[in-house]
C-alpha cells in the first residue's frame, strides 16, 4: 500500500507526523508551494513542506491541477490522505489512486461543511464537536463516511487549542481507519443528519460587540483566537485594540462598551455581564497585560 499525505499548515504537520510515527507507509507528500510570510516577506514553506523535507519524504509542491495530476503519476499512490492541502481537487485526480482520496474534516459531518468548521462551532456556543473521515468526491465535503468521533469542547477553549485538540483525536482516528482500510473492515455510510455551512471568516470577524451578551461577545472571541483576531474598536476613529487572552464575567456589570477597573480587573461591559480582558495588543504594539496597557491610556475607554 502507497499513501500520500496532502496537508499544507501547522495543524496538518501534527497529523501527518502521527501517521508517520505509527508506521503508515507515507510515499510522498504533496503541499502548496512556498509563499512569502510576515512584513519582510519571506519565501517560507509550509510546515508540511518543512516535516518532509527534514524527514526526507518526496515532495511535491504543485502550482496547479495540471502540475498535481504530474505529481500523483509520479508518486503512484494506492491512497491519498488530505489534511488541511487548501487546493480543490478535480474529479479526475479524485480518480488516480485505487482508493481515491481521503480527509480528515475538523467537525462531525454533515454539520459545518467548508473551511472553518472549529470556528463555526465556536460562534454557535457547541459544547460537543468531533472529526470525520471521510472519502472525498465532486461536493463540498459531502462524501461518504469512513469513521467518526466526538470530542467534547472544553469552556473557554479557543479555536486555535480547540484545533490542537482535534487533530490529536483525528490523527488517532485516522490510522484506525486506515488499519481497518487493510483489514478490509472498512463501511462507508452516506452522511446523515441536519447540514450547515462553515465559509471562511472575514477579516473583520475577530471585532467584538458589545452590545451583545457577554456569552456572544465571548464565544467571538474564542471563534476568532488566533486567527483571524478579536479585537475591540476604540474611540470614534475604531482604533484596534487585539484582544488575546479573556474571561466572561456573567455577574459583574458595567456600562456596554465602556473599559474600566473593576474589582481588581480590567474589564469591558457587555450588554449583560461584563469581558475580563487579560492580555491585550495595541495598535503597533506587542501584546501586553491589560494592566499595563491601562495605565498608559487617558480614561475613560469606550469601544464600539
Amino acid at each position: 500500500m502507497r499513501v500520500v499525505f496532502a496537508g499544507s499548515p501547522a495543524v496538518a504537520r501534527t497529523v501527518l507526523k502521527a501517521c508517520v510515527d505509527a508506521g503508515m507507509p507515507i510515499v510522498g507528500v504533496i503541499s502548496q508551494p512556498d509563499r512569502p510570510v510576515g512584513r519582510k516577506k519571506v519565501i517560507t514553506p509550509t510546515p508540511v513542506s518543512a516535516y518532509a523535507t527534514e524527514g526526507a519524504i518526496a515532495l511535491e509542491r504543485p502550482e496547479s491541477s495540471i502540475e498535481l495530476t504530474a505529481a500523483i503519476d509520479r508518486l503512484k499512490p494506492d491512497l491519498v490522505i488530505a489534511v488541511a492541502y487548501g487546493r480543490l481537487i478535480t474529479p479526475s485526480v479524485l480518480a488516480l489512486p485505487t482508493h481515491g482520496w481521503w480527509n480528515l474534516h475538523f467537525s462531525l459531518l454533515p454539520a459545518y461543511r467548508g473551511a472553518t468548521p472549529v470556528q463555526h462551532a465556536l460562534l454557535e456556543g457547541d459544547t460537543t464537536t468531533g472529526v470525520s473521515v471521510f472519502q472525498i468526491d465532486e461536493g463540498l465535503d459531502t462524501g461518504l463516511i469512513l469513521a467518526q468521533e466526538p470530542l467534547v469542547i472544553r469552556p473557554h477553549v479557543t479555536a486555535g487549542e480547540l484545533l490542537v485538540e482535534l487533530a490529536q483525536v483525528g490523527a488517532r482516528l485516522l490510522i484506525h481507519t486506515f488499519h481497518d482500510l487493510l483489514a478490509g473492515r472498512l463501511k462507508p455510510t452516506p452522511q446523515s443528519g441536519p447540514v450547515s455551512l462553515a465559509p471562511k471568516l472575514p477579516r473583520d470577524a475577530g471585532r467584538l460587540d458589545c452590545s451583545l451578551s457577554v456569552q456572544e461577545v465571548f464565544q467571538r472571541f474564542q471563534a476568532t483566537t488566533p486567527e483571524p483576531g478579536a479585537y475591540l474598536a476604540l474611540g470614534e476613529e475604531g482604533v484596534r485594540l487585539g484582544v488575546h487572552d479573556a474571561e466572561p464575567l456573567p455577574d459583574m456589570h458595567g456600562e456596554p462598551g465602556v473599559i474600566d477597573r473593576s474589582e481588581g480587573r480590567i474589564v469591558v461591559g457587555c450588554h449583560d455581564g461584563a469581558l475580563w480582558l487579560k492580555k491585550v495588543q495595541p495598535a503597533g504594539k506587542t501584546v501586553m497585560t491589560a494592566e499595563d496597557w491601562w495605565r498608559g491610556v487617558s480614561k475613560p475607554v469606550h469601544c464600539g
